[in-house]
């Protein structure tokens, strides 16, 4: 007897279906996508409960006619492709028929459509189990179709589901995408009753932009159009210095279709060049305009994927764009001369207040303040002595002296270590030297001693003094038992996370209170993120309150030494952290958000006086774990002295 059978119709169905529906913002792209299809020139959208309970999606399109309004809910029923020609040349956001008979096999579903022509209309329900049931009706022209209980018959696929704070994220993203790629349609999203987002419609995709992403986000935006041959490139790229620390900001759209292409995030790192900062992202908003016959849309389920027909040509032309934004000039309103040009950004400058307030400023000194640290005992006490002999130094700092080894003038030494250091409990063979520059007569030993790097797990023995550091970024510190190198960085990170979570846990978060609240802009993404979690900021130290819209204004920050960057920046790198990690935003746990807000740390290449760097080893050696950063790097590796006699040939 047969063991194969063919499965039944509506089994099929709904196996098909998860491939086009993963989960309710699924829904909401699909139905919006048809709307946008349909001619819509307003869009609304209610969600409750995340989508769990209903999804209703409203349009003032062209609307259906009876016959059409069954044909529609039919496998592969559609009108935007009538023969496999049409494929070479598919112009709509939907094409394959897939989405209504998907949504339709795993919910409770209802359609009510009106034509404008026509005096009447027809309402369509269709329950879990297949039924169908039709009725005249009478309503406005267009289409409203309600999904209620969703995922109801597929249990398996339901309980996979995220929280509603994580779901309602997906959601938003998936209506700002489309609103973005279309300012000429007005959408309005409800969720719970709330409205989340209304943008009306207008020609100018700056404003639409700064509905949905705040005034900050595109005063730093440089707007351009590019065009080469058939291929049309608009939108905006950041004015170097303005980065994110993922790439969720850099949105393309071709032909008014929200993808993902790694040829065109390729032209924009290369348009970039040298203007990207290592392990930042610019924000992009792309709008390519191509031949519908040089791409194929027909890749992925869900269509967020394409593939080009010439991947170089479009990197090559997207490259060209960046560049050429990136040459303007921007020119700024000259400052206001009196009371009267005074312009209605929300903001004044800061020199106006501080003179009406009869207060003597001057702007801090560029250069990285010593880190606060705690009286403590000394360290000589805590470690072993050791022998007396004459102090030899291989490596300078301009403050120590000099040993008696060294020239007193020494040239410029630039040394390169290893760009991915091995886990501390790791291991596995060294990573390759990338570059050494050595402009010394010592070259030949200096050479030896950064080829013989093998970083090993720390050993515990504390480093008792520093004697330097390498591009600073790598504290070098002499222990009994070898090398110690320090990443300043990752240290810092531990020092903070530890500090703050101190604080959160005693119910003492010291704040530093700002003379002048910050005047921010946010997305709204970020503005629900602090609004969900207002409590736990406020217990970490952070004092933020809205300000109406996307704006909203800082009073205090924790109390950590972060003068090397802007508030703004060190807030807007910590919430886009929070968003990135997926977590329910009314579920995160203060070690995350502490965590997050390690971006005020020192960075790489901050120059940090001795005292400093003497602080900063001090303020480790008393944390729980101070030898990993709260995101589970090392912050400091060893080259024990067996391993330097070794490599040296001495045993």
């Amino acid at each position: 007897m047969s063991r194969i059978k063919v499965m039944n119709q509506l089994l099929a169905s709904r196996i098909a279906a998860g491939e086009v529906i993963e989960r309710p913002a699924s829904v909401v792209k699909e139905l919006v996508e048809n709307s946008i299809d349909a001619g819509a020139s307003e869009i609304t959208v209610e969600v409750e409960r995340a989508g769990s309970r209903l999804i209703a999606v409203t349009d003032n399109g062209c609307g259906m006619d009876d016959e059409d309004a069954l044909l529609a809910l039919q496998q592969h029923g559609t009108s935007k492709l009538l023969n496999e020609t049409d494929l070479d040349h598919i112009m709509t956001l939907g094409f394959r028929g897939e989405a209504l008979p998907s949504i339709v096999s795993v919910s409770q579903f209802t359609l009510t459509t009106r034509q404008p022509e026509n005096p009447g209309g027809i309402r369509v329900e269709c329950d879990e189990h297949g039924s169908i049931s039709t009725r005249p009706h009478g309503g406005a022209p267009g289409t409203r179709i309600e999904v209620r209980n969703l995922f109801c018959n597929l249990p398996a696929r339901k309980k996979f589901l995220k929280s509603a704070a994580t779901e309602e994220h997906h959601i938003e993203e998936i209506f700002a995408m489309m609103a973005i790629a279309h300012p000429e349609i007005s959408f309005r999203l409800l969720l719970d009753g709330r409205t989340a987002l209304f943008t009306p419609k207008t020609e100018r995709t700056d404003f639409r932009l700064r509905e949905i992403f705040g005034k900050t986000f595109v005063d730093n935006m440089l707007f351009f159009e590019h065009t080469e041959g058939d291929l049309h490139i608009s939108g905006c790229v950041a004015a170097p210095g303005f980065t994110r620390p993922s790439r969720r900001d850099q949105r393309v759209f071709i032909n008014s279709r929200p993808v993902e292409a790694q040829a065109v995030y390729r032209g924009i790192k290369e348009g970039y060049s040298t203007l990207a900062e290592p392990g930042r992202y610019n924000p992009v908003v792309m709008f390519l305009e191509m031949p519908p016959g040089d791409l194929d849309v027909n890749v992925h389920p869900a269509k967020r994927e394409v593939r080009f027909k010439a991947e170089y040509v479009i990197s090559r032309a997207v490259s060209a764009a960046v560049s050429a934004a990136l040459r303007q000039t921007r020119t700024r309103e000259n400052p206001p001369q009196n009371d009267a040009m005074l312009t209605l950004s929300g903001k004044l400058p800061l020199s106006m207040v501080l003179d009406s307030a009869a207060i003597s400023y001057s702007p801090e000194s560029s250069v990285q303040p010593e880190l606060p640290v705690e009286p403590v005992q000394s360290i000589a006490d805590v470690v072993l002595p050791l022998p007396e002999k004459p102090e030899k130094t291989l490596f300078s700092h301009p403050g120590l002296p000099p040993s008696p080894e060294v020239p007193e003038k020494i040239p410029e030494k630039s040394i390169f270590l290893p760009t991915e250091i091995p886990a501390v409990t790791g291991s596995g063979k060294p990573p390759a030297i990338q570059k050494e520059t050595v402009a010394t007569p010592e070259k030949s030993v200096v050479s030896c001693l950064v080829k013989a790097v093998v970083p090993a797990a720390f050993s515990g023995i504390w480093p008792h003094r520093i004697i330097g550091v390498i591009d600073h970024t790598y504290i070098l510190a002499e222990s009994t038992c070898g090398l110690v190198l320090i990443d300043q960085h990752a240290a810092h990170e531990r020092i903070m996370f530890e500090k703050i979570l101190d604080q959160y846990s005693n119910g003492s978060a010291e704040r530093q209170q700002l003379l002048i609240p910050e005047t921010l802009d946010l997305s709204r993404s970020m503005i629900k993120l602090l609004d969900g979690n207002r409590e736990l900021f406020e217990k970490l130290g952070f004092e933020v309150e809205s300000a109406g819209g996307t704006t909203v204004l800082v009073n205090s920050i924790p109390l950590t030494p972060c003068s090397h960057q802007s508030v703004e920046k060190w807030l807007h790198d910590m919430l886009n952290e929070l968003l990135d990690s997926g977590i329910p935003a009314s579920a995160i746990p203060p070690e995350t958000i502490a965590r997050a807000a390690c971006k005020a740390a020192v960075k790489a290449h901050d120059e940090l006086p001795l005292s400093a760097m003497e602080s900063l080893l001090e303020q480790l050696k008393n944390c729980r774990q101070g030898t990993l950063c709260p995101h589970g790097r090392p912050t400091m590796i060893e080259v024990s002295l067996r391993e330097l006699e070794r490599r040296f040939g001495r045993k």
